[in-house]
């Protein structure tokens, strides 16, 4: 690890953050498995249930700032709810985005290494507890 007066140099900093990471789930939530062909930074996933998929994700960009990302991936019974509103409702200090696929819903909430307030860990829970917020919100079945 190269560090200067301000901490890692931005060429590794994925690397100190994912270091980070690394050592946080080993202590704390050791269900987390790295993607080892993830080919745009790193990459991890966890299957909570056999309905509910997560994965966590650091990305760079060259000249763009380090991301770190949040997904749940929610089964397609989803679709039948108001998700969608609750989503475009939510206030949160992340950015929060939806994507439809067939057989899916991919929950997202994003942060820029800058925007960052917490440990890799630390905004993983925070995020994670946001989005769970609003899937348990989004309970109004639409008309069938």
């Amino acid at each position: 690890m190269l560090w200067n007066c301000e901490g890692p140099t931005t060429m590794n900093l994925i690397h100190y953050y994912r270091e980070q990471f690394i050592e946080l789930i080993s202590l704390f939530e050791p269900t987390w498995e790295e993607d080892p062909f993830y080919k745009y930074g790193f990459r991890w996933n966890a299957i909570t249930s056999k309905v509910y998929k997560e994965f966590f994700q650091m990305t760079q960009v060259q000249d763009e700032p380090l991301y770190l990302m949040y997904a749940l991936e929610l089964p397609e019974k989803y679709k039948n709810t108001n998700i969608s509103e609750v989503v475009k409702k939510e206030s949160s200090c992340y950015e929060l985005s939806m994507y439809y696929y067939s057989s899916k819903i991919l929950l997202i909430s994003c942060v820029s290494i800058e925007n960052l307030q917490q440990t890799s860990l630390g905004f993983l829970n925070q995020a994670r507890g946001e989005i769970i917020d609003l899937v348990f919100s989004a309970i109004q079945l639409k008309d069938m």
